[in-house]
């Protein structure tokens, strides 16, 4: 009796922890693939002016559509010339029925072309490893892991459509280019789906060679930016990084066979 009660009061804490976080931890996963597929696409790129509205960037003066592929394969070779990348990052999550944003915090290790590691740590942590083979998500909070064929979901997701050629990109985004840089060191590029996607539009700064921010705004409505700090690129990273072990307790969904 004991252990029923037991059980299923952990199974009610679990359903009041995913229906709070569901959102925050649906947008942190769709930031941190996106950063993923930056990293390994040819990308389209153009020049910017940004300012701070209210602690979220707002994108001025966008007017001019990138023609010259020759602009895209000079950007292609800065992001091409990274094999490990290693930030802490600062999530904030802007809402209209919000009075302020979710801010979440934590680090993230990316190993060209197929590993990488995301882990939040304030409030609701959450650990998103790939390892090459399978996608690993893990929450703490609900003491489960789910296990995904890593090639299967990063295929199924529409933000992948990143990986496509520069040609074939263009085919899917609207690519505009923004003027009036701030900085000489730094590049800004705006990509908008032209069908239906989960995001609305994403803008992608880079300074110094470095991935420094991402403003997402997604299908819901919901905008996000992600600040990166203490870039370390190129340099070795263990690959025990990427490596998961489930710790006791942990309840697992095994999700590699439903794809």
């Amino acid at each position: 009796m004991f252990e029923q009660k037991s059980l299923n009061k952990k199974s009610l804490n679990k359903k009041i922890i995913l229906g709070l976080t569901m959102i925050q931890k649906y947008i942190a996963t769709l930031s941190f693939i996106l950063l993923f597929a930056l990293l390994n696409i040819l990308t389209l790129a153009g020049y910017s002016k940004a300012e701070e509205n209210e602690g979220a960037v707002v994108v001025t003066n966008v007017k001019e559509t990138i023609t010259n592929l020759d602009d895209a394969k000079a950007l292609v070779e800065v992001l091409n010339a990274t094999r490990t990348y290693q930030a802490d990052f600062k999530q904030s999550v802007f809402r209209d029925d919000s009075v302020g944003p979710d801010v979440t915090t934590g680090r993230f290790l990316i190993h060209r072309p197929n590993h990488f590691k995301w882990q939040t740590k304030t409030d609701y942590e959450q650990v998103i490893i790939a390892d090459g083979d399978h996608l690993w998500t893990y929450d703490p909070d609900l003491e489960q892991v789910t296990i995904q064929n890593q090639n299967a979901v990063l295929t199924n997701s529409p933000i992948l459509l990143l990986t496509s050629s520069v040609e074939e990109l263009v085919k899917v985004y609207d690519i505009q280019r923004i003027k009036n840089t701030l900085d000489v060191n730094e590049l800004l590029f705006l990509l908008k789906p032209k069908e239906n996607s989960l995001f609305e539009s994403v803008h992608i700064l880079i300074k110094n060679k470095n991935i420094t921010e991402l403003f997402l705004t997604d299908a819901l409505g919901s905008k996000t930016s992600v600040e990166f700090s203490n870039v370390i690129r190129n340099e070795k990273i263990n690959v025990k990084e990427f490596v998961f072990e489930t710790p006791d307790g942990t309840d697992v969904i095994d999700s590699r066979e439903s794809f």
